[in-house]
């Protein structure tokens, strides 16, 4: 009886959406930022693909460092995530192969040539027919400012840590492909949320994501956004 009603709970959690997956986890585990610091395992879709950070966990999958993993996963999408959680939950379903490798630097996520430019600025920017959101990020300093003539703003010292966590999350993030990725929503259209936009500045370039719902960001930039919203938050 317990544990049929604690599938029946399940079911509740998550959404009817769902679907079955093989996926790729890397044989070593890896620094990366958060909520907070912690490690996470790396991750792929296709054998071709660039290896990303996993920031949740996989129920009922044990990892062992040290061997490279084929699995078969169900992935449930939430409906209604917590503010700094993800929209997708993961089970494990079975074990398609484990195979023992060294940890070695091929684990390591790749990063294009673009990647390799010099991230010196981060600007989010939400507006509509009548409000206004931007918020600035350097390695310096933190700004925002809600007057469209940019005259009056308020701002703090940016640490170091969470500049570094700034870059740690751009880690995660395919900067050349911005531009491409699908908003998960369109309310912006019927001005039913603001208009937002990130922009991530090089030292060679400007890399400009599409436009999408403020409060809702591609999910390959949520974390990201969600990061730059908090630390906005914290300038009194």
């Amino acid at each position: 009886m317990g544990k049929f009603m604690f599938f029946l709970s399940t079911l509740f959690l998550f959404s009817s959406c769902q679907e079955t997956k093989r996926v790729y986890i890397g044989s070593t585990l890896v620094d990366c930022i958060g909520v907070a610091p912690q490690k996470c395992m790396l991750y792929k879709e296709n054998l071709a693909d660039e290896w990303t950070y996993f920031y949740d966990s996989i129920d009922g999958f044990k990892y062992e460092e040290g061997y490279d993993y084929e699995i078969e996963v169900v992935v449930n999408k939430i409906e209604s995530p917590p503010a700094d959680g993800s929209s997708l939950h993961h089970t494990f379903v079975k074990m398609i192969s484990k195979e023992k490798k060294p940890a070695l630097a091929h684990n390591l996520p790749i990063k294009t040539k673009s990647n390799q430019d010099i991230i010196t600025n981060i600007e989010y920017q939400a507006q509509s027919r009548g409000s206004f959101f931007l918020v600035k990020i350097n390695k310096d300093h933190i700004e925002k400012t809600s007057d469209r003539a940019l005259k009056n703003s308020a701002s703090k010292n940016c640490s170091k840590e969470d500049w570094n966590t700034i870059l740690s999350l751009l880690e995660t993030i395919n900067i050349d492909q911005i531009n491409e990725l699908s908003p998960p929503t369109e309310k912006r259209f019927v001005d039913g949320a603001q208009q937002a936009q990130l922009k991530i500045i090089s030292s060679t370039r400007t890399y400009t994501s599409n436009s999408f719902d403020h409060g809702h960001p591609p999910k390959e930039i949520q974390q990201l956004v969600n990061t730059i919203l908090s630390l906005a938050e914290s300038i009194e």
